[in-house]
């Protein structure tokens, strides 16, 4: 028993806005694929009630979904079905298959791929991309739930909430942290998106009721540099994702003063939360940390120094193995992930350095890169920082990339004149570009 019933999904999905009722016309179109439990399909879907339809009534067949972006070319697709050994893909494209077999409101497409055999109650979760794109993480779909019960009691999800889910559904964060969160809770869901816009996250938070929010890091500077479309009537805002500046937590408890506000870390190989911070309960020292590890999660350094070092965790809900191409080892140890994240622990706090990828050695010093994403960051206007490494005559510099939601006064000069004033010599870049944010633009 994988913790996902019949009668379960059928109960949640009254309550997801909008929703086709029950499973029935999907379960018997599986059923007539001739796949057997454990076998692994990929669903290149739609964010949405259908995509979930699908993906839980796999689960109550005993096979094994993988949810990937629908935008994602189909061609990549049909070779990630290869690594995965997924013998069919249920999609909503036009993809030019010969053979399409209808599949609820979507169809199903032969790869040709021969099944790979998975165990019943395990599902594939895709990575965000940082560990290859034909790789996929191996969880048992319990130890999901688990996580989601975790999650919801940190955050304080309860079944009077209705939650908005503007986050991808195939990615773990929005899967385990809200569905499956409001799937254990019987809390209501409301699915929205992405593409992101503020001026309609504001609308669908006041017209549909939510009380509950989740967003990146990225979603939350675009809500401060315009706090007038910051939603009044939201209970819950939770940001996970890259490390938020204390001045911008300081910043979103002031545009919410009643409002509660979690930040949160974690990884789709943890299953996927880490740890919690209830930024409206702590002091304001702590507003740079992303909390104390969930309950049962265990959190400690690897080759520390000067009190930094990679965080292992230690966790029922981490991930059983990495499978497909070049599927390097996470696991350390029994159910102890590596990170790859550089953090510090203070009296059980954890606060995140970076990814041990972004330290690099420019003009012969160690320069962090989240250092310089910070810097820009509090920059009013850029809500998006990307550090790019270059080679210049056999030396590596670093060239920083901008998106403003509206022109900086006095443009690149004035902007390269406050990052050079908040950064080190050998962080300071050789170049900056800037470009408008495109508001309809989801970035995980």
């Amino acid at each position: 028993m994988n913790g996902i019933t019949r009668s379960g999904v059928a109960d949640f999905l009254t309550r997801i806005d909008g929703a086709p009722a029950g499973v029935d016309d999907v379960l018997e179109d599986l059923a007539g694929l001739g796949l057997a439990p454990g076998d692994a399909v990929v669903l290149c879907m739609a964010n949405g009630a259908e995509l979930l339809r699908v993906q839980l009534s796999s689960l109550l067949l005993g096979l094994v979904p993988l949810a990937v972006p629908p935008s994602t070319p189909w061609r990549r697709v049909l070779e990630l079905a290869g690594h995965v050994g997924a013998g069919v893909v249920v999609t909503t494209r036009l993809t030019g298959a010969e053979s399409r077999v209808p599949v609820g409101g979507a169809f199903a497409v032969r790869t040709g791929h021969p099944a790979t055999r998975y165990e019943p109650g395990e599902i594939l979760l895709s990575t965000s991309g940082t560990s290859g794109m034909f790789s996929a993480c191996v969880h048992r779909v319990s130890s999901l739930l688990h996580g989601a019960r975790l999650h919801a009691g940190a955050t304080g999800i309860t079944a009077a909430d209705t939650l908005l889910v503007n986050l991808p559904l195939y990615y773990s964060y929005a899967l385990v942290a809200q569905a499956l969160a409001a799937y254990v809770t019987g809390a209501r869901l409301v699915l929205d998106g992405p593409p992101f816009s503020l001026t309609a996250y504001r609308d669908t938070i006041t017209a549909r009721g939510v009380t509950h929010s989740a967003v990146t890091p990225t979603i939350a500077r675009q809500l401060l540099a315009d706090p007038g479309l910051v939603p009044g009537g939201l209970r819950a805002l939770a940001v996970g994702g890259d490390r938020l500046d204390p001045a911008e937590v300081a910043g979103l408890l002031a545009a919410r003063p009643s409002g509660e506000l979690y930040v949160t870390y974690g990884l789709t190989e943890a299953g996927p939360r880490v740890s919690t911070l209830a930024a409206h309960a702590e002091p304001a020292h702590r507003y740079g940390s992303v909390g104390r590890p969930l309950p049962g999660v265990r959190a400690s350094l690897r080759e520390a120094h000067d009190g930094v070092g990679e965080l292992l965790v230690e966790s029922d809900t981490v991930l059983l193995r990495r499978v497909g191409q070049r599927s390097r080892r996470v696991l350390v140890g029994p159910r102890t992930v590596a990170t790859g994240d550089a953090f510090s622990i203070d009296d059980g706090y954890l606060t995140f350095h970076g990814r041990l990828s972004d330290f690099v050695v420019l003009r012969g010093e160690k320069v962090s890169l989240n250092t310089v994403r910070q810097a820009a960051h509090a920059i009013p206007g850029v809500v998006h920082c990307v550090p790019k490494v270059v080679n210049e005559g056999g030396t590596q510099v670093l060239d920083v990339h901008l998106s403003v939601t509206d022109p900086v006064p006095g443009g690149e000069k004035a902007v390269r004149h406050i990052l050079n004033s908040r950064l080190l010599p050998a962080e300071r870049p050789r170049a900056v570009f800037i470009s408008a944010a495109d508001p309809e633009t989801f970035r995980k």
